[in-house]
């Protein structure tokens, strides 16, 4: 079998790299040490907002806007951004990121707890909802995607493997039972159709077909 890391860097190689905001947003991320989606993952952000032609993309945790960025770069042009973030400071260093990018009129930023936010959110009218705040909250996150998301919608989680500990039996912490019971969650639901992908630390995407 070929070298595990041989091939990650080939395929990092493959992926489309980041742009000047983005390094700047991802090195002012890590300085402030707020956890940043590796650049792979945020290539798959990418995508799916442009396989999507996405123009409404809910991002729960808005960190120092790095994902935020990759996301409206694929989005329409004219797409909306709504970001939502418990801890002012990161969102200034986000609100920061977008300026320097030239979006901040295709942003809007939402100050607060995820799970107060959220219920002032319109129904149905999201063409995405990417998923990357605390752990624990992840099966209540769930259930507000799945109001908030249009049919055909597609949902994301990011770090849904948890650097392998929601396979490891022994391991029984709150984020981490939190992602077990979303990622079960996402698997029985018949409204659900989804998959992990095993990029970064593990990637959730999810079509919502609501059957009535």
């Amino acid at each position: 079998m070929l070298n595990d890391q041989r091939i990650a860097t080939y395929l990092r190689g493959l992926a489309e790299g980041e742009d000047e905001p983005l390094r700047a947003a991802r090195a002012r991320s890590e300085e402030a040490d707020i956890p940043a989606v590796p650049a792979e993952s945020g290539a798959v952000l990418r995508f799916l907002a442009r396989a999507t032609h996405a123009r409404t993309v809910v991002e729960i945790g808005s960190g120092g806007g790095y994902s935020g960025l990759w996301f409206l770069g694929g989005m329409d042009p004219k797409g909306i951004l709504t970001t939502i973030e418990i801890d002012s400071s990161h969102q200034a260093l986000a609100q920061q990121a977008f300026a320097e990018a030239g979006v901040t009129s295709r942003v809007r930023s939402l100050l607060g707890p995820a799970l107060q936010m959220l219920p002032k959110l319109a129904d149905a009218a999201y063409d995405i909802v990417f998923v990357d705040a605390l752990k624990s909250e992840y099966p209540e996150y769930l259930e507000h995607a799945k109001r908030l998301l249009r049919p055909g919608g597609v949902l994301i989680a990011d770090n849904v493997l948890w650097g392998g500990r929601v396979a490891d039996p022994l391991v029984d912490d709150e984020d981490t039972e939190g992602l077990r019971r979303f990622n079960d969650g996402v698997t029985e639901d018949p409204d659900l159709a989804g998959l992990i992908l095993p990029i970064g630390d593990g990637i959730l995407v999810a079509v919502f077909q609501p059957s009535s």
